[in-house]
Order: C-alpha cells, then sequence, then structure tokens
C-alpha cells in the first residue's frame, strides 16, 4: 500500500540549487545541455505534482486505457498545464500524440509489453529499463524525453514505496552522461543485445546510489494512525 507523498517542497529545493548550479554541472557533461530556466523548474514541478496524484490517487498508468497519463506528463515538461501556451503549441502537441501511439515510431505500446513482461523483476530495474527503452531511438515523444523519463521512473518507484528520482548536483553528471549514450542507442540493432541492457543495469545502480528517502513524507493522517 502507498504510504508516503512526495514532498514537493523539498523536490523544488532540489531542482532551485540544481538551476543555480547548472553552469558548473555543464562543465563536467560529455555534451554540454541548454539552461534550467525558471520554465523549467517550473513545469517539472507540475510534473511531479501529477505524478504525486496519480500515486495517491492509485492509478495504474501503465496499462492500456491510462496511457494518456504518460503522454500528458511530456505535455507537462514541455508547455505546463497553460491553456493558452497549450493552444499556441497544438499542432506540436498533436503530432507528439500521434509520435507516442504510432507502432514504427514511438510505440508506447511496445514499451507496455515489455514492462509487463518484466513485472517480476526488482522495481528499480523495470524503472531504469523503462527509462532506457523510452529514451532510445526511436524515442517515446518528440521533445523532452529526458525529463518525462525522470518522472516516469519516479512514478514506477513511488508505487512500490521508493522515494521519487530528482536531478541534483551531486547526481546530475552521473545521470546525464548515461543518458547521451542511452538517448543514442537503437532498439532496432545490436544495441538491443549489447549497449541497451548495460544502461539498464548502470541505471538500476545508479536509483539505488542516489536514492533520498528524505524527497518523500509521510501524511499527517497516517502518521498520526501510527
Amino acid at each position: 500500500m502507498f504510504q508516503h507523498r512526495l514532498d514537493l517542497k523539498k523536490i523544488e529545493e532540489k531542482l532551485r540549487e540544481t538551476q543555480r548550479r547548472f553552469d558548473e554541472i555543464n562543465t563536467h557533461l560529455t555534451m554540454r545541455r541548454d539552461g534550467m530556466p525558471d520554465s523549467v523548474v517550473e513545469r517539472m514541478m507540475e510534473g511531479y505534482c501529477y505524478v504525486d496524484a496519480l500515486l495517491v490517487n492509485r492509478t495504474d498508468i501503465l496499462r492500456l486505457g491510462e496511457l494518456h497519463h504518460l503522454l500528458e506528463l511530456n505535455h507537462l515538461v514541455l508547455c505546463g498545464s497553460d491553456a493558452a501556451r497549450r493552444r499556441e503549441f497544438a499542432n506540436h502537441l498533436k503530432q507528439t500524440e500521434e509520435h507516442f501511439y504510432d507502432r514504427q515510431i514511438g510505440d508506447v505500446g511496445g514499451l507496455i509489453e515489455w514492462y509487463d513482461r518484466h513485472k517480476s523483476k526488482p522495481v528499480r530495474k523495470r524503472a531504469a529499463g523503462f527509462y532506457v527503452r523510452a529514451l532510445s531511438r526511436p524515442q517515446l515523444f518528440i521533445e523532452g524525453n529526458h525529463r518525462t523519463g525522470a518522472l516516469m521512473m519516479s512514478y514506477i518507484l513511488g508505487r512500490e514505496g521508493k522515494p521519487p528520482f530528482v536531478l541534483t548536483p551531486e547526481n546530475a553528471e552521473a545521470y546525464f552522461n548515461p543518458s547521451t549514450l542511452a538517448r543514442d542507442a537503437h532498439k532496432a540493432s545490436i544495441d538491443e543485445l549489447v549497449k541497451i541492457p548495460k544502461l539498464k543495469r548502470y541505471f538500476a545502480n545508479f536509483l539505488k546510489e542516489t536514492e533520498d528517502p528524505e524527497l518523500v513524507c509521510i501524511p499527517q493522517s497516517l502518521a498520526v494512525a501510527s
């Protein structure tokens, strides 16, 4: 039973610290990243709020009929929930949806089939595998795969009581550099047999080593009951 909430205040504190130190972080990356403006932090926080609500409501977004929640996470990191901005980028959001469901491109159906085959695996391995497969080519989304992937991992981890993954100055290099390798891997190639499995193992260990219990909190009602 899910008995904790994401500590959204602490998550934002971590993201703001990462934002402040992003120029320093960039010097250690094999591929320099764009900056981390307020808009990115704000939209990521909307995403974490959405993940928190999904977990509290015990919504299973990894089954047919609920996959639109995955798509919504991507819409949030790209546009936020602002209706005017969504109207402005309506064409891009429509293209993203078509890409997402297309069996030959985004192929969310294939990703869910992979997840179902690996339900018996430890949760960190499932979260890592889901992330690597979403990020590797062809990617699940047209844009925003890293940020949406962080939220998807957080959801999978949270279903089993684990803290979310949040980008910090301490874990940024260990997250971004292998993510670049995952992005350049291709599922329909020899990478499926060699590169992708190695990346899955790496990220499963990464999630274990960087796990931060302070990013979750026990709701007051549960704390009083215990």
